[in-house]
């Protein structure tokens, strides 16, 4: 059985990943499955969502919202162990779709060097195109602001550490490019371009730490 392609889409929130996602669906060939962080995070007990102020509590069994009292936008996202098992479980459902024949794209925000590491070891074997999401901060911030369903200040505690691993197959800035551009390049990119391999240069990096 022909196993899917996986087109994984990494970006701060409000960079422009859903709309690519779904110009993407419209231009492929094949029936592509969209899923991804938000899908999850949409689904889970609303209490496994903590909102503190950082110290009281300082950690959550789920996702910890760092909210301080002076600014009252997050400023962090901090990850306990069920959370981590939530995300390492999306993972390997992705893993599972695409080894019996379905293509996806998954649409992320990977702001922990620990979640990363938990993506590659699920999806390195797959063939898996990497694309970074990049649009200039500024950019973001008034994205967040004018969409209205998000809680400000995401984009600024995600923005610094979102791509400080530093390898893609293909990267995109959104400033530049419509959701249908973006759409299109990615596409050629994977039925034109090399064979990706960010994924397994990943894994064999995380291999020797």
């Amino acid at each position: 059985m022909r196993q899917g392609n996986i087109i994984f889409l990494n970006g701060t929130s409000s960079s422009g990943k859903t709309v690519i996602s779904k110009a993407l669906q419209e231009i492929m060939e094949e029936y592509y499955i969209h899923t991804g962080l938000d899908h999850y995070l949409e689904r889970i007990p609303q209490r496994m969502n903590v909102i503190s102020d950082g110290n009281n509590p300082s950690s959550a069994d789920g996702f910890l919202w760092v909210i301080p009292e002076s600014d009252k936008r997050v400023s962090e996202i901090r990850i306990g162990p069920i959370g981590f098992r939530v995300l390492k479980g999306m993972y390997h459902a992705a893993a599972a779709l695409a080894l019996t024949g379905n293509d996806l794209i998954l649409d992320d925000v990977i702001f922990d060097p620990e979640v990363l590491r938990e993506a590659v070891n699920a999806l390195h074997t797959f063939n898996v195109l990497f694309v970074g999401i990049r649009c200039p901060f500024e950019v973001a911030e008034r994205r967040e602001r004018e969409r209205g369903d998000r809680m400000l200040g995401l984009v600024k505690s995600d923005y610094d550490r979102v791509h400080t691993h530093g390898i893609y197959d293909f990267e995109l800035d959104t400033s530049m490019l419509s959701p249908m551009e973006c759409a299109i390049q990615i596409k050629n990119r994977l039925l034109n371009g090399p064979q990706p391999e960010a994924f397994r240069k990943l894994q064999y990096e995380m291999m020797d730490k």
